[in-house]
């Protein structure tokens, strides 16, 4: 008797990006029908968002700024990305101190109101 073997399974390609310019100077990309970030015209060049509405960077052309989309994996989107989450953690926990703050001199002083 043999050893049984398991079925080959076919690796699925990477979804292709697809661009739609949707307004002068402004185009949308989309990867398996999800949004997957835009390119501006600016003046003297392109600027490129990612799928979280993060800047990329500034490029001379059209088609590097395009390019710069298609790996949301690239260090630039990735660190980018990480300082965007910093931030609105850092925001939050700013603020969720200060409710707290409050809350809890509202709730010692509220036997002397």
């Amino acid at each position: 008797m043999s050893a049984p073997t398991l079925p080959v399974v076919p690796t699925l390609a990477p979804a292709r990006v697809l661009w739609a310019k949707v307004d002068t100077g402004f185009w949308v990309a989309h990867r398996g029908g999800e949004y997957d970030g835009c390119v501006d015209a600016v003046a003297g060049g392109f600027v490129s968002r990612d799928a979280h509405g993060i800047p990329i960077g500034r490029y001379d052309s059209l088609d590097a700024a395009k390019a710069s989309l298609r790996s949301t994996m690239h260090p630039a989107n990735v660190s980018r990305r990480r300082r965007a989450e910093r931030a609105s953690v850092v925001a939050a926990t700013v603020v969720g101190g200060t409710a707290l703050a409050f809350a809890l001199t509202a709730g010692a002083l509220a036997p002397y109101l």
